[in-house]
């Protein structure tokens, strides 16, 4: 189990670099207030962003987090989960259809990479030394 959970932290760094990389675009748009083509470049990230963000917080929220929570803590993988919750909110509201897509952009790309950054600098690290551990 301990291998496969190492594969799966692996795939899902490697699914972060998808994330960032469909962001990259959208949040130069919004930093630059281009609404019109922010709109425009929406579809192309849907796969990125819609299905495949929900599948991964799936993922961690169903697998990885309860196979560590209670090495790491079930107060930070809750802190993750509970981010999963306003990152698929800030999303649905950026897919909505809503007049304001610039706020929804620039608040998505501020906690997707906060969240990101985190989750390869503390909580995968702490993740894959327990699970060293345990094999």
């Amino acid at each position: 189990m301990s291998s496969e959970l190492v594969q799966l932290i692996d795939r899902l760094e490697q699914e972060h670099a998808a994330v960032r990389e469909a962001l990259g675009a959208l949040g130069a748009l919004a930093e630059a207030g281009d609404a019109a083509e922010l709109r425009s470049a929406l579809p192309a990230r849907a796969a990125v962003l819609g299905a495949g963000l929900d599948d991964h917080s799936l993922t961690e929220d169903a697998t990885l987090f309860p196979a560590i929570a209670d090495a790491v803590g079930p107060d930070l993988v809750g802190v993750f989960a509970a981010e999963h919750v306003e990152i698929l909110a800030l999303r649905d509201e950026l897919y909505g259809g809503g007049d304001d897509v610039t706020a929804p952009c620039l608040g998505l790309c501020a906690l997707l990479e906060s969240h990101m950054e985190r989750e390869e600098l503390v909580l995968f690290p702490s993740a894959r030394d327990l699970l060293d551990e345990r094999s």
